[in-house]
């Protein structure tokens, strides 16, 4: 069924309203700190491990006709006050299962950089990159762009991000406790390269933007966008989730994106489900 719909994730908007909250730790679908596949600025605490299930049916029309169902898992890891690591897993299913895999790792450069210099001041910016492989994709040509057996992935990006409300005062709203509702926004620029073992790759580089909305009830809203590139994507990339924490350790996502495994947009719009679930540090030491 296709489907361009944000309704999902907009109905919880309107439990968003003026109080105090907890912020989630949770890694984004793609796997670093983010939203749903546009990373943020941002680094996770070095304090804990933060890991994800996740789970969602994709329509594949090219050469199977069941729906490939994609059973993931992400962890995420500050290893510096300004860096982080990652890795995710995708088990794709529908009669003929595939491994999708990705490691990847963030630097923040903001406070080193840019501190103290007016707006920017406020303003975290970060670099990554990640390196990836989808194994036995053949047949998957409608999420891959390719018909070969294994397909290499690499991403490279700069992306900022900056507290846009309420104006004048930063707080530490991605693992802190904010009070009042808090807006994020996030724009930054991707590079990504996706290299079949069969044939020629394909590169593009397109700008993304993003907002999150930080609000009542344990509730954040997530919205992204990244330009469409037409000669590796059928559309442009949009997703939109819905998170709600469930005391200081467990988040609940439900979102929509029309990201393939690898991050492609795609035609078709698909529902995911996640749980994240911290695993503490501090009382190891």
């Amino acid at each position: 069924m296709r489907m361009r719909s944000w309704m999902l994730p907009l109905l919880g908007a309107a439990f968003l309203a003026a109080s105090s909250t907890v912020a989630c730790a949770i890694p984004s679908l793609a796997g670093p700190t983010g939203i749903v596949m546009v990373p943020t600025a941002e680094v996770a605490p070095t304090t804990q491990w933060q890991t994800a299930v996740s789970y969602r049916s994709v329509e594949v029309t090219e050469m199977y006709e069941a729906d490939a169902s994609l059973w993931g898992l992400q962890i995420l890891k500050g290893v510096a006050d300004d860096a982080e690591l990652y890795a995710r897993y995708i088990r794709s299913t529908n009669g003929e299962d595939t491994n999708i895999w990705e490691i990847g790792g963030k630097y923040q450069i903001s406070e080193r950089v840019f501190q103290g210099r007016g707006f920017l001041a406020d303003t975290d910016i970060a670099l990554g990159a990640s390196l990836g492989r989808w194994v036995d994709a053949f047949g998957m040509y409608e999420m891959t762009g390719s018909y070969a057996p294994d397909v290499d992935t690499f991403k490279l990006y700069a992306v900022a991000t900056k507290q846009v409300y309420p104006l004048g005062t930063t707080v530490d709203w991605e693992w802190g406790t904010p009070t009042g509702t808090v807006v994020i926004g996030t724009a930054g620029l991707l590079y990504q390269s996706i290299d079949p073992d069969v044939g020629g790759s394909e590169t593009s580089l397109r700008p993304f933007v993003g907002v999150e909305i930080i609000g009542a009830g344990d509730l954040t809203l997530g919205l992204e966008y990244r330009a469409k590139d037409s000669n590796i994507e059928e559309e442009a990339l949009y997703s939109a989730v819905l998170r709600r924490q469930f005391g200081p350790r467990t988040a609940v996502e439900l979102g929509t994106t029309n990201a393939s495994p690898i991050g492609l947009g795609r035609e078709e719009q698909a529902f995911f489900l996640r749980l994240g679930y911290d695993l503490p540090l501090v009382e190891m030491f």
